[in-house]
This record gives structure tokens, C-alpha cells and sequence, in this order.
């Protein structure tokens, strides 16, 4: 079992999503909906846990006349908690951070499960740069000795392609526009 699956058993997976949404954007201010829709986690219970992240000065509340924004609060304790936390660059992550500024492309999604050395994706868009895409895929492949298998497909393409049942199982969204 992987460290992060650990501690998503271990801890509130929602509880964990909001803090790792703070720790990888420390310098960032957001509203509650702003976390809420980022996390895909509902307002209510986004609203319990950032009350909790405050009270544990874990993030900090600040009013701007009758707004509220939340940010990081950089203390021993969130360094601590950072260190634990932290998600070690992936093969995988840093396919989703190249790929989701290249024109064109609105949606990632990963196809079934990461494996260890390989990973179906599926790249929705329109006008997307196949060269682009590939150069990424194969830096990956040297860099991490990682196989992305990847399918660039418009939104009609793929909508018509889920309907006929062409892509079963386990769709994660990983990028989206």
C-alpha cells in the first residue's frame, strides 16, 4: 500500500483534498465556493472542515469588509504536516501539468488505474497539438521510465465513443478547464 492510500484510509479523504489544495498553492488566497468547487467537495462540509483548519491554525480566515478568504498559515505545525503530506512528483502529475497548457486541450482523464509503469489517458479538446502531446510523452517515458498511453479525441468523439460503451470502468478526472 502506497503512502498517500495510507493516509487516505487513515485521515478524511475530504479533510485531506482541502489541505493538500492549501499546500500546493501556499500564496493563494480562496473563497469557501472557491474551495468547494476546486475540492469537488460540497459547501456545507468544505465549510465544517475549513472551521476546523482555522481553529487548528492550519489555514488562516481573513475579512475583506463582508468577505472571507482563506490561506495557508505557515507555522512548525503546517510544515510538519507538509512534509507528511507532501505527494511526491508522479510520472503521472507532471504528464497532467504539461499537457494542461497545450492550446486546445479542456479535459485529462486517466482510464482505468495508474499502474506502475503505465497509465491510460484520454485528452479531450479541440485543435490540440498531437506533436505537443507527444513530445510530452516521450520526456516522460526517459524521465521516469513511465508509459503514458495516450488518446486525443474532440468532445463529440469522445461523448459518442462513452455512449457505445468503448471506454468501461474507472474514469478520474485529473484536468479540466
Amino acid at each position: 500500500m502506497e503512502q498517500k492510500e495510507l493516509l487516505e484510509r487513515l485521515f478524511d479523504e475530504k479533510r485531506l483534498k482541502i489541505l493538500q489544495l492549501f499546500f500546493s498553492k501556499p500564496e493563494e488566497q480562496f473563497y469557501l465556493r472557491e474551495i468547494a468547487k476546486k475540492t469537488k467537495i460540497p459547501l456545507a462540509t468544505t465549510f465544517r472542515i475549513i472551521n476546523k483548519l482555522n481553529e487548528l491554525q492550519i489555514i488562516k480566515k481573513l475579512r475583506i469588509k463582508k468577505f472571507k478568504v482563506y490561506s495557508f498559515n505557515k507555522t512548525k505545525n503546517t510544515d510538519f504536516l507538509q512534509e507528511i503530506l507532501a505527494q511526491k512528483k508522479s510520472a503521472l502529475n507532471e504528464f497532467v501539468e504539461k499537457t494542461s497548457v497545450i492550446q486546445g486541450i479542456d479535459t485529462v482523464i486517466l482510464h482505468g488505474k495508474e499502474e506502475k509503469e503505465k497509465a491510460n489517458v484520454l485528452l479531450i479538446g479541440k485543435n490540440m497539438s498531437v506533436e505537443k502531446i507527444k513530445s510530452v510523452v516521450i520526456k516522460i517515458k526517459e524521465k521516469y521510465d513511465f508509459t503514458i498511453i495516450d488518446l486525443a479525441l474532440e468532445h463529440e468523439q469522445f461523448t459518442k465513443m462513452s455512449n457505445m460503451g468503448l471506454f468501461p470502468g474507472r474514469r478520474t478526472i485529473l484536468f479540466q478547464k
